[in-house]
């Protein structure tokens, strides 16, 4: 009864609205918005988010027999491009007033030209766009790995039940890698008075979430990390140790989860959102970090090797090094 959980299958009554003919079914089109791929993912509650890069644009789920709904944030929602989407008319304010919120009968008219015009006036900001492009160049290849779910997030029965689970995951290599990496950023900083100073590792977070979860040729699950690479210093030179903390946390939980992510995996292939043929996850954890082109400094480039040499003396028995992929010219290269 305490074990986490990964509930994203959608219900028989969600896959037919997904499948040709369904109201909801335009959601699964393949379409870019300034460059970069709209994905469509199943979440936990029985919904489908549509995503650009790293921003929600529209969620949706059955509601009421014979009807859905469908919400986005205000940021778009409250754009002229989503009236017809979201219609003011109908609309009302919820999640604490931040989702305008319509509902739609499954056999009305328009539902598909509605989303069109959303989708195609939709104004996403850039601080939405540069790592989230780079996400979805990720989400396209096809070597090393098959990327299938994104915002990749454990449950557990309750939050305390969370926080006992993720200490007991965490100790002690994840505390042991955060005290070494404490004393190094001293020690470098009495080293760097007039350079930039190490920041210290950051502190314990209550959740996690991984960029992306993948499967490669030989059925391992890879967990993904993705950074852009001329962002936060300090977010790139402690990507591994992020990582870290996701290796063990999914070390500790897979075998509770992997019959649902299994399930999730032959869903998305049923829907042609993942290609067929992909391996069933049969094997342990790949860990790996991804950058777009990489623009790092020589400084933080021997941060992050020096970080990543900590990292890897503390994985979790049976997980190889983590890995450091970039993309050039969109292929993927391994750096380490």
């Amino acid at each position: 009864m305490n074990e986490p959980s990964y509930e994203r299958l959608p219900s028989p009554r969600l896959r037919q609205l997904l499948e040709p003919g369904g109201l909801l079914m335009p959601l699964l089109e393949k379409r870019r918005h300034k460059g970069i791929d709209l994905e469509a993912h199943l979440r936990r509650g029985n919904e489908v988010h549509l995503y650009c890069g790293l921003t929600c644009l529209a969620k949706c789920a059955p509601s009421r027999p014979g009807r859905v709904w469908v919400k986005s944030h205000r940021t778009y929602a409250e754009q002229e491009c989503a009236r017809r989407l979201i219609r003011p008319e109908k609309a009302t304010l919820v999640d604490r007033d931040n989702y305008w919120r319509d509902v739609w009968s499954v056999d009305e008219p328009g539902f598909k030209g509605a989303l069109d015009r959303f989708l195609d006036g939709v104004d996403v900001g850039p601080a939405q766009m540069k790592e989230g492009a780079i996400q979805s160049r990720w989400a396209r290849v096809s070597a090393p790995w098959i990327v299938f779910d994104k915002e990749a997030a454990l449950s557990y029965p309750s939050i305390p039940e969370r926080a006992r689970q993720l200490s007991e995951a965490f100790r002690p290599a994840v505390e042991e890698a955060r005290s070494k990496l404490r004393a190094l950023a001293l020690s470098r900083r009495s080293l760097t008075e007039r350079l930039l100073h190490w920041s210290m590792p950051p502190e314990p977070k209550s959740r996690l979430k991984l960029d992306a979860l993948a499967v490669d040729p030989e059925g391992k699950l890879v967990l993904l990390e993705i950074k852009d690479a001329s962002g936060s210093q300090a977010e790139v030179y402690y990507a591994p140790f992020q990582l870290l903390q996701n290796v063990w946390e999914w070390h500790r939980a897979l075998p509770a989860v992997r019959g649902s992510v299994q399930e999730l995996l032959d869903a998305r292939v049923e829907l042609g959102l993942t290609p067929g043929g992909v391996p069933r996850i049969a094997g342990g954890i790949r860990a790996a970090v991804g950058f777009g082109e990489d623009e790092r400094s020589e400084p933080v480039r021997q941060r992050y090797v020096e970080v990543l040499g900590i990292v890897n003396a503390l994985l979790p028995p049976g997980v190889s090094s983590i890995e450091t992929w970039i993309l050039e010219g969109g292929q993927p290269v391994r750096l380490w």
